[in-house]
């Protein structure tokens, strides 16, 4: 906060509000120092499930505002290694937030779209403070290569597309040799 003048003896104090105090929580006051024009606070902000605008106050004579955006944590992006995988085999999944998750973690929800070919847990956590987290898709044999989608949600919805492959012929071997 800033003063239009050097705060007075015993300092100013400053009093602080939140339009929305489940997306940013602010000290009740802050206080200028005594021949100070500035002082500085913390504002803490809370998990959000879609971005959320607010106005934080200032009152000393007069209330000045200030607005802002809390910005909700989503699901970036689902990322599958290696691929294609041959059916049968499984591959490893990726979801990466666009930023740390939240205190508890966040629950990416999961899901493909040929579950007899390709299957994914219902869902896996990024851990508090972390931004990815890694599942295993498990995949059946299949007679001809087949497209399958994996789907998250996590304040947003991203998909990655692969291929199951067929296994195919390798090798002919006749017996006996002559």
């Amino acid at each position: 906060v800033t003063l239009t003048g050097p705060a007075p003896a015993g300092g100013a104090v400053v009093m602080l509000s939140s339009s929305n105090t489940t997306a940013a929580q602010v000290p009740v006051s802050v206080t200028v120092a005594p021949n100070a024009t500035t002082a500085t606070f913390a504002v803490t902000t809370g998990s959000v499930t879609s971005n959320t605008s607010l106005t934080i106050s200032a009152t000393y004579g007069a209330t000045q505002n200030a607005g802002f955006t809390v910005v909700a944590v989503v699901l970036n992006s689902i990322t599958l290694s290696p691929i294609p995988v041959l059916g049968g085999n499984s591959t490893t999944g990726t979801v990466t937030l666009s930023s740390p998750a939240p205190a508890g973690g966040a629950v990416v929800t999961l899901s493909s779209n040929k579950t007899a070919v390709a299957q994914v847990p219902s869902s896996v956590t990024v851990a508090a403070n972390a931004t990815t987290a890694t599942f295993t898709v498990t995949t059946s044999p299949v007679a001809s290569n087949t497209a399958v989608t994996i789907s998250g949600t996590y304040n947003a919805t991203r998909t990655v597309s692969f291929t199951v492959t067929a296994a195919v012929l390798s090798t002919i071997a006749l017996s006996p040799t002559p």
